[in-house]
């Protein structure tokens, strides 16, 4: 499922967080992984400089993914590099699309130092237009924020809709090859609501007895597959949602958070320009986005 994974740079150490969790998602899952360099037409810097510079953190990674998947399933794990002219943007997308990648693990932030790539520019364009599977890691000021300590948890927040649902096969498999424990977290979107009657009430505890058996039934499923796997149901008003996924993945100290760029609840939708979006630019956790498939045969 995750074959081929590519890793943009830019010579910054920001950027190199993302290193940390390819090599251990190539070593885990045995599989290979390309550095790639974009450089502007106008750049300056000599292409040998940044060649010598793929060289070495490819040579780098090659080790330590080996170590890792020495400590699995044994073999070597190829690691190589890729040098592209042009839009940084455009050129990550359309060599994912050549080089039929699975995952693109990208970094938001970059040579700017303590100023974040516009997402407009990089990331947001690449998730955009790309319909391969995106893990977004974003590291605030000097130092990588990222939960280094292991590889262990991963959140996955589903609002009840096949939509939203599309992520968790992938976050099956991931969680099946590296042993990582998952949490299902349910989230009821409620209007506010202008006035309270009995019926109202009542209403609102029906959802919430739908939602909580919702979850628990989806929880089911994965802990007979054998994974390890906790359930978290919260209601929220409309609007409340992304700050509820940062609240729930911080606390908890979750590996990355994995969901679908668009679902649907109740009263709302869900999509990467809004609470998604919110999750990447305010929370620290890493986040997987999977972009269902546009056209879904009705059953």
């Amino acid at each position: 499922m995750y074959n081929r994974i590519i890793v943009p740079l830019d010579g910054s150490e920001l950027a190199e967080v993302t290193l940390w969790y390819a090599t251990r998602l190539a070593g885990r899952l045995h599989a290979s992984l390309t550095l790639v360099y974009v450089s502007s037409p106008d750049e300056l810097t000599s292409p040998h400089m940044h060649e010598c510079y793929l060289r070495d953190v490819a040579t780098r990674v090659k080790a330590d993914a080996g170590k890792i998947a020495a400590g699995t399933r044994g073999g070597d794990i190829a690691v190589n590099y890729k040098m592209l002219k042009g839009d940084p943007a455009e050129e990550i997308i359309d060599y994912a699309d050549r080089a039929k990648t699975d995952l693109i693990i990208l970094s938001t932030q970059g040579k700017s130092g303590i100023k974040r790539w516009p997402l407009g520019n990089v990331a947001n364009k690449v998730v955009g237009a790309t319909g391969k599977q995106v893990l977004l890691i974003r590291a605030k000021g000097l130092k990588p924020d990222v939960y280094k300590g292991s590889l262990a948890r991963v959140l996955v927040p589903v609002d009840g809709s096949k939509e939203s649902e599309s992520i968790l096969k992938y976050v099956a498999y991931i969680a099946a090859e590296l042993d990582l424990e998952i949490t299902l977290f349910h989230i009821l979107v409620r209007e506010v609501p202008t006035y309270f009657s009995q019926e109202i009430l009542e209403k609102e505890q029906k959802e919430k007895k739908r939602a909580s058996n919702y979850i628990k039934r989806l929880g089911r499923r994965f802990k007979d597959k054998g994974l390890n796997v906790k359930t978290v149901f919260k209601d929220v008003f409309q609007g409340e949602e992304a700050e509820e996924i940062i609240r729930q993945a911080e606390k908890g100290k979750f590996s990355m958070v994995a969901m679908a760029t668009h679902g649907r609840s109740g009263v709302g939708r869900w999509i990467f320009g809004s609470n998604a979006h919110k999750v990447l630019n305010e929370g620290s956790t890493p986040l997987l986005l999977v972009r269902p498939p546009k056209n879904r045969k009705k059953t």
